[in-house]
């Protein structure tokens, strides 16, 4: 055989190895193997990119709205409060920052709580995360800039958060594919966005379940702290978080036969949240007489803790129906329940999976499906506090489905963006 036909026979040889799919998956596992031995962590890094081109992508789509006239721009400058900076504030702020609970947020980072008055909404609302806002703002010299750069700040804090929690859990490329759904989820990505305080909320609970599972009592008791008061409802994290420390308890009781032994003194460091909780408790109580006033506040908004039938309920009977004859009942519930519906038959699963994980999934959505008043109209908001749900997913899905779930939600959130805009969605 000449050295040309020999030539040409490797070549061909070569060109069948390429086409060996075979040879390609084995390529490809090399590629991942040489990402997952890196010690950059290239692939997070590439869900942390493609969750800020959705932001980007997401004002891009809210900027259109407005220029559209999607929904009246007068909107953008009404304001129940005295809000004179909102002049020469731009209209893309004024649609993040000075919408619905925005509002409220920005008024307390603006002018504190109100003193003297019995029964004001505003203590409806936590403190930490206006009082952040309040110190960026005089960095930026904008409460509407400062209430957006905190959420967003925050947002990519939680991401990564909720990747390092996920490690416990599952692999490096579940776990960064994990974190990207869990960014894209529709109400976060938008929530995650506009100044609302979901952002530092989830971010200051994942690192309070992360730190809690390190055994590392004093980081979880601050970042603890600073969740419940950032939200209210995270307060049950004391129960959890009782009820998971009792158990051990009991169980390193039966095997040291002593109570000195089994008791782990760094424990005591969980009196952080009592005793914040309480002085801030107090000092509503010099302002308006009343130390539960955070919680009689929520009578501006008919909230009240009942059952998820009476929940069901007020989508029909409640007063919004009432005060809004345009609202299709129906709707408005289907609106709801299409968001926690299946994230609650995810905690249910995980019930299976991890008892801990389970309880800590299923009293949070208890609670949000438990909720009338305006906070039922929030249950697809409030319900990312069972943000243990998506661990779930572990060993459920391809890498390909978490993309495309991914890409999924984007486009959903982009809808809940123009559902904020138009009405109170969440």
């Amino acid at each position: 055989m000449s050295n040309d036909d020999s030539e040409v026979s490797q070549d061909l040889e070569q060109l069948d190895e390429v086409r060996d799919p075979l040879l390609l998956e084995r390529y490809w596992e090399r590629l991942n193997e040489f990402f997952a031995s890196s010690r950059v962590p290239f692939l997070l890094i590439g869900v942390l990119c493609a969750l800020a081109i959705a932001k980007v992508l997401l004002l891009l789509s809210l900027e259109w709205m407005i220029v559209e006239e999607v929904f009246p721009d007068y909107w953008l400058y009404l304001n129940p409060y005295d809000a004179s900076d909102i002049a020469g504030t731009p209209d893309i702020l004024l649609a993040l920052a000075n919408r619905w609970d925005s509002q409220h947020f920005l008024e307390i980072a603006r002018n504190g709580y109100p003193s003297g008055v019995e029964n004001d909404l505003l203590f409806a609302f936590a403190p930490v995360y206006p009082w952040m806002v309040a110190m960026i703002g005089q960095v930026v010299d904008n409460l509407y800039l400062a209430g957006v750069v905190v959420s967003n700040a925050f947002y990519f804090l939680s991401i990564i958060a909720f990747y390092k929690v996920a490690r416990m859990y599952m692999d490096y490329e579940k776990s960064c594919l994990l974190a990207l759904v869990f960014g894209m989820f529709p109400t976060y990505l938008t929530y995650g966005t506009l100044a609302y305080s979901e952002a530092p909320f989830l971010f200051f609970a994942i690192a309070s379940w992360y730190f809690f599972k390190e055994d590392q009592y004093l980081p979880c008791a601050i970042f603890t702290t600073l969740t419940i008061l950032t939200r209210y409802i995270s307060g049950l994290l004391v129960l959890i978080y009782g009820v998971i420390i009792l158990s051990n308890l009991i169980d390193k009781y039966k095997k040291e036969k002593s109570f000195l032994k089994a008791f782990d003194f760094r424990l005591l460091w969980f009196a952080i949240p009592v005793i914040c909780v309480t002085a801030v408790f107090l000092y509503f109580q010099s302002l308006t007489g009343s130390f539960f006033a955070a919680f009689d506040a929520h009578a501006w908004f008919g909230d009240s803790l009942t059952t998820p039938f009476h929940q069901f309920r007020w989508f029909f009977e409640g007063y919004f129906t009432d005060i809004n004859p345009g609202v299709e009942p129906i709707l408005l519930m289907l609106q709801r329940y299409m968001f926690t519906i299946p994230y609650l038959v995810l905690t249910l699963i995980l019930l299976k999976d991890d008892a801990e994980l389970g309880l800590y999934g299923v009293l949070f959505m208890w609670i949000t499906l438990s909720m009338e008043g305006i906070s039922g109209l929030a249950s697809p908001r409030i319900m990312l506090s069972a943000w243990v749900a998506f661990l779930a997913l572990k060993g459920r899905m391809s890498s390909a489905l978490y993309i495309v779930m991914a890409v999924m939600f984007f486009f959903v959130g982009i809808w809940v963006m123009y559902q904020f805009q138009l009405t109170f969605f969440a």
